[in-house]
């Protein structure tokens, strides 16, 4: 029933083929520098016991807060670009970021400008160095594999990037240079031999012939009723509880068409043979067929108007909201968290925001059904009302169906190319990620206002397998959401 808000800077995938992923840390207050021991508390230094803690100076416009080789950032130019995210957020989403998240969303765009300004020197200065530069030829290949990618002109993309066309140009120069660092001097060294494809292969076969047979287990044990299954679901299964599903969308969730025709002949209560499902071998308890339920506007307000009638004449309305609201509050009594105009569809908040504090207002009609409020508190300062509702769903609901899964994650199937352009994507990954480690420790990556993006492992270690490509990308603010019903 509330619309979700969600500020921040969209994340560029036009210009960015891949990126680097970011560590977490919390963000700290605004404009603070990290305090090192010299900017210790001068009371807590000598020993004398204060209430007053003595605070580090705020950081100059002219201070380091990263060098990477002969490339200095400085905390004014930082700042400068974190006012330019700001604004492009403004021009993207049409509106500020809530005065109360600034201080954390300067923070963040901090954060993640900085570790872009050392990925982006890093590869830059190396490639320096190894005498890698982008030609013609280069730039137009993987401007051709953008454009193809994203369904759109180059000249399109440029222009609606939210930073201007002049810095999306500049990044995207700067991802072409890393693109062609890597693609010479990395991705050469990475080799996937036949013999190291076809041990998979036999790993992948044995690990389904292994859940083959446990299910086949599992599926004489309930033939022979020395099983439930719930007893079985209980012990071995990866999901423990029922679902319910809408049942039109079971070809999309099940794509095999045996796993389909077994959902669709099973009866209420009864359990499918094994199926194969992608990443899993399941057998499947119907627990329960609802059938579809045309939208009854007239039933669900006649409901509605009965329901207000008991809560006037006393009746508890915590009690009836959760015997009959249709809303997921109503497991709360129907009390919702307090909310300001503009957060609910228009017709709830015109009754919320008029009706007197305490009373049962009339019926309200919403695209959802029928509602009837009750306001119970209203903050005239913070421009929020706080209420509690019961919701009848006048919309019309699909057939759907209830499942209990007895599953088991199984290989997915997979052939030897298919085989071979993964490892081969894990290894450049895993390259490219010890290559920049490498540079970044031989350039002596400092970094005094976030010391961990400066720190890099002693020893090359391989990253997981989806670890993104070290390549830079653009500053993002973390969403600010609003709860939804």
């Amino acid at each position: 029933m509330q619309k979700r808000i969600v500020i921040g800077v969209a994340a560029t995938a036009a210009l960015m083929a891949s990126v680097m992923g970011c560590e977490k840390s919390e963000p700290a207050a605004e404009g603070a520098a990290p305090q090192t021991q010299e900017q210790a508390p001068a009371a807590a230094a000598s020993g004398v016991e204060s209430d007053v803690v003595a605070m580090p100076p705020p950081p100059k416009d002219t201070d380091t807060v990263a060098q990477v080789g002969d490339a200095t950032l400085t905390y004014g130019a930082l700042n400068k670009q974190v006012d330019e995210m700001i604004e492009a957020s403004k021009k993207l989403y049409g509106q500020d970021i809530p005065s109360e998240q600034l201080p954390q969303a300067k923070q963040l765009f901090r954060r993640q400008m900085t570790q872009q300004f050392i990925v982006e020197n890093v590869l830059a200065q190396a490639a320096k160095a190894a005498g890698v530069t982008v030609d013609d030829a280069f730039r137009a290949e993987k401007t051709k594999e953008l454009e193809a990618r994203q369904g759109q002109k180059l000249e399109d993309l440029l222009k609606s990037f939210p930073l201007g066309e002049e810095k999306a140009r500049a990044m995207l120069e700067n991802q072409f240079l890393e693109q062609k660092l890597l693609e010479t001097k990395v991705f050469p060294t990475v080799k996937v031999s036949d013999e190291e494809i076809q041990a998979e292969l036999d790993k992948v076969a044995a690990q389904t012939k292994l859940v083959s047979d446990e299910m086949a287990g599992y599926a004489k044990q309930l033939a022979d009723g020395s099983a439930t299954f719930e007893d079985l679901v209980k012990a071995n299964s990866l999901v423990k509880s029922a679902t319910t599903f809408p049942a039109d969308q079971l070809p999309q969730m099940f794509p095999d068409k045996a796993a389909q025709e077994a959902l669709a002949s099973v009866k209420e209560g009864g359990v499918t043979g094994v199926l194969d499902i992608p990443g899993a071998k399941a057998i499947f308890k119907v627990v329960k067929r609802t059938p579809a339920k045309p939208a009854d506007e007239a039933a669900a307000k006649a409901k509605a108007e009965e329901l207000r009638a008991r809560l006037i004449k006393g009746e508890d309305f915590a009690k009836l909201a959760q015997e009959n609201s249709d809303c997921p509050s109503g497991q709360r009594g129907g009390d919702l968290p307090p909310f300001s105009k503009g957060e609910m569809v228009k017709p709830f908040e015109d009754a919320a925001f008029s009706q007197k504090i305490g009373e049962i207002g009339p019926v309200v009609k919403t695209d959802f059904g029928y509602h009837i409020i009750k306001v119970t508190a209203r903050d005239e300062k913070a421009g929020t009302t706080t209420a509690s509702h019961i919701l009848i769903d006048a919309r019309a609901k699909p057939a759907s169906v209830e499942l209990l899964p007895l599953i088991k994650q199984a290989p997915m199937p997979i052939d030897a190319k298919t085989l071979r352009d993964q490892l081969t994507e894990q290894r450049k990954r895993e390259a490219a990620m010890n290559f920049f480690n490498e540079q970044k420790r031989a350039l002596k990556v400092s970094c005094p206002l976030f010391p961990e993006l400066g720190a890099a492992p002693e020893q090359p270690k391989a990253p997981a397998a989806q670890q993104p490509l070290p390549v830079a990308q653009p500053a993002q603010p973390a969403p600010v959401d609003k709860p939804e019903e």
